[in-house]
């Protein structure tokens, strides 16, 4: 007898593509499972016939996964959305008449859940700083299959996160994110400066989540070919340098003082940036005591930067958001049951939808994703026993990865000792805590500690 299982997120969603549906089959006690496939459908558009042509070639492997189109305009492309929908739109950069930055600020107005990834062979920074809000990523010429591949499948399968349309469609069709105003404040003042200072701006955009997330999209983008990702909000603002972050700032708008969806639902900028901010400073303490690697203990930081971004998003679909308040009021749960119950989803998968599709780097999206509950990293493995078609993933292998993994540990219990309302030196319970996540990865004697390094931050704070 055959049992339908809707497979949630795998850790491995960034790398292989998974799919959603599985069908299990018991046999002889054991089990084996059998996929069955989801096609992404997918529009490239390109005025250059050669271009075409090699995409064609290129993506014939796909051809059982993907279901392609190709475009030689913008307005071909239109044409094609308006008669069906499509997953992702790849368009090249520049065309005649309705160029791909123009092509993509339609698709975003009108269409605005499918992905946007511009697609280009010229390094031109005006229209690629042009493009920064209303393209997900970037991606130069002459790329490889694989790389497109990975783009695309990661994108898709972030989305696959989110089981509620209508905030996939407002993620997706996302502009800007209202940075905390104080902050907003002091970087325009500093960019207006006879002489700006780098290391300044760098220090202003890492307190602020949204300024955070937007700058380590555009460097991360492929436009800078940058062989590592970079996680840290002050490094890639000293690589874009002064000139192009005040283009960015002054003349291009991309960062916003718009707070007023914050007012209106008495959501405090103030309080999320003051708890971002502590949880940033414990989830890399947290990490540099776990272990030696520099990079993870950055990745934690910026990690427990970003780690409620997706709150902010939350308050671009206010009716969800005053349906999640209502059912706190009346139930008494807390938020992320609350957001569960009434969206089927958590504004931990919007902030990980988000930065994925602004290619953040995967460590730093998968902490976002999980900061609430860990466990489903372990929980949403399938181990197949008996025979199989199929090799299954071993339990205890994913075990011994995680455990030397500190970064979605490290956000995880930094934010969870932050939400606690009394000091945690003087708390006896953790209700916040994954406490079965940290016990398979033998860690819960460190939680002491841990929470004496939270009050003391909170003391700081003081």
């Amino acid at each position: 007898m055959a049992a339908m299982i809707d497979c949630k997120t795998l850790p491995a969603y960034f790398g292989e593509p998974e799919y959603r549906v599985y069908f299990v089959y018991e046999n002889d006690g054991g089990f084996f499972q059998e996929r069955m496939y989801e096609m992404r459908r997918i529009l490239f558009v390109d005025d250059n016939p050669d271009e075409i042509e090699r995409l064609r070639e290129m993506l014939e492997p796909m051809q059982h996964e993907w279901e392609v189109e190709f475009a030689v305009s913008g307005e071909e492309a239109l044409n094609f959305m308006a008669k069906s929908s499509f997953d992702v739109i790849v368009s090249n950069m520049h065309m005649p008449e309705m160029d791909g930055v123009e092509l993509l600020d339609v698709v975003m107005e009108r269409y605005p859940e499918t992905v946007r990834i511009i697609h280009s062979g010229h390094s031109d920074r005006e229209m690629v700083l042009r493009s920064v809000k209303s393209a997900h990523q970037f991606l130069m010429k002459p790329g490889s299959a694989e790389t497109m591949r990975h783009t695309i499948e990661r994108a898709c399968k972030l989305r696959d996160l989110l089981r509620n349309e209508t905030l996939k469609k407002i993620v997706t069709g996302i502009k800007d994110l209202p940075s905390y105003p104080t902050l907003y404040g002091l970087i325009m003042k500093e960019m207006q400066s006879e002489e700006p200072s780098i290391k300044k701006i760098g220090y202003i955009i890492s307190q602020d989540v949204s300024m955070s997330a937007k700058i380590l999209q555009l460097v991360n983008s492929a436009f800078f070919g940058l062989p590592l990702k970079i996680a840290d909000p002050q490094q890639a603002a000293v690589y874009l340098g002064v000139d192009t972050l005040k283009s960015l700032v002054l003349s291009i708008d991309v960062f916003s003082s718009f707070t007023e969806d914050a007012e209106l639902r008495g959501f405090s900028l103030a309080e999320m940036w003051k708890h971002s901010l502590m949880t940033s400073r414990l989830a890399r303490d947290i990490a540099r005591a776990v272990t030696s690697d520099g990079k993870a203990a950055e990745e934690a930081m910026i990690a427990g930067i970003l780690h409620d971004i997706g709150k902010l998003i939350l308050l671009k679909a206010p009716m969800q958001y005053e349906k999640v308040e209502d059912f706190i009021e009346k139930s008494g749960c807390s938020r992320v049951e609350a957001e569960y119950a009434v969206m089927k989803t958590s504004h931990a998968e919007l902030g990980a939808y988000l930065l994925g599709l602004w290619g953040i780097p995967d460590n730093v999206v998968e902490a976002v994703a999980f900061h609430h509950n860990p466990s489903k990293l372990l929980e949403d493995i399938f181990v197949t026993q008996g025979k199989s078609s199929n090799k299954g993933i071993e339990l205890e292998t994913v075990k011994k990865q995680l455990t030397g993994f500190a970064i979605v540990t490290a956000v995880h219990v930094a934010n969870a000792l932050m939400m606690q309302e009394v000091s945690s030196s003087r708390a006896t319970t953790f209700p916040y805590i994954d406490i079965r996540y940290l016990g398979k990865l033998n860690v819960t004697d460190k939680l002491p500690k841990w929470a004496e390094r939270c009050n003391k931050i909170r003391q700081e704070d003081v």
